[in-house]
């Protein structure tokens, strides 16, 4: 129950992305953003940690520090992040120990803590927000493309890694060719960036069949775990400067 209603928040932070193109509105764009990525961490949490007991409470530690960069950019801009980032994983350490968490769930939990904050702090930077609009164009491509795929069915045959790397591929050149960057730059930045997509996706997925308590893989996972991919493989890969032409 608690994942469908997960699911219903997804797509309308993804529908508020179209509205935050049409109406233009920046904080709406970022916000809705950040969002995702926070729902998207949150079902991999609840995935692994139970939301009745007490690790509850090492489930709103991990979200807060995701969303810490964001809180460090409006209010504590003049205190070190890493300090804050330290500070908050010693304490979820603590709990870690008290509470018998296995070595797993803590790799697990930790990966994508570590993951979904340096999204976020991609998100909150200077450069996704001088390149918002090419971004927005790449994610919703790839939305309108991974949606296709997974109604028919495409993303379960043998060749769905063909398809997620072709697809992310052929959307950053595509893309890129209405903006003024050197097909060369294009070229590089969009192989690399599907070649990292793909491999994040699939140890995304390699973590979700090791759930324990979400045993159901829902069509709608694949799809937003692979954008999810996408975007930290445009920060992991420095898609941004690397198209142009920034090395």
């Amino acid at each position: 129950m608690f994942q469908k209603q997960l699911r219903y928040v997804q797509f309308i932070l993804s529908f508020s992305i179209f509205g935050g193109l049409f109406l233009q509105s920046d904080p709406l764009l970022l916000s809705s953003f950040v969002g995702l990525i926070l729902v998207w961490q949150l079902e991999i949490l609840t995935g692994q940690l139970r939301i009745d007991t007490n690790e509850y409470y090492l489930i709103l530690i991990l979200v807060f520090i995701t969303f810490s960069p964001v809180i460090s950019a409006i209010f504590f801009s003049e205190i070190p992040l890493n300090l804050l980032f330290v500070s908050l994983i010693f304490l979820s350490l603590l709990i870690l120990i008290y509470k018998n968490v296995n070595i797993s769930k803590f790799g697990h939990t930790i990966f994508a803590t570590v993951f979904s904050s340096s999204i976020v702090s991609f998100i909150m930077s200077d450069i996704f927000e001088e390149n918002t609009s090419y971004i927005i164009y790449l994610f919703l491509s790839l939305f309108f493309l991974k949606t296709l795929a997974t109604l028919f069915y495409v993303q379960f045959s043998n060749y769905q890694f063909f398809f997620n790397f072709f697809a992310s591929l052929l959307t950053m050149i595509a893309i890129s060719s209405f903006y003024n960057y050197q097909f060369l730059y294009i070229i590089l930045s969009a192989v690399t960036t599907a070649l990292c997509t793909v491999f994040v996706n699939f140890l995304i997925l390699k973590i979700r069949y090791e759930f324990e308590y979400f045993a159901e893989l829902r069509n709608e996972i694949y799809l937003y775990d692979y954008l999810i991919a996408f975007l930290f493989s445009l920060y992991f890969v420095d898609s941004l400067s690397l198209v142009n032409g920034l090395f």
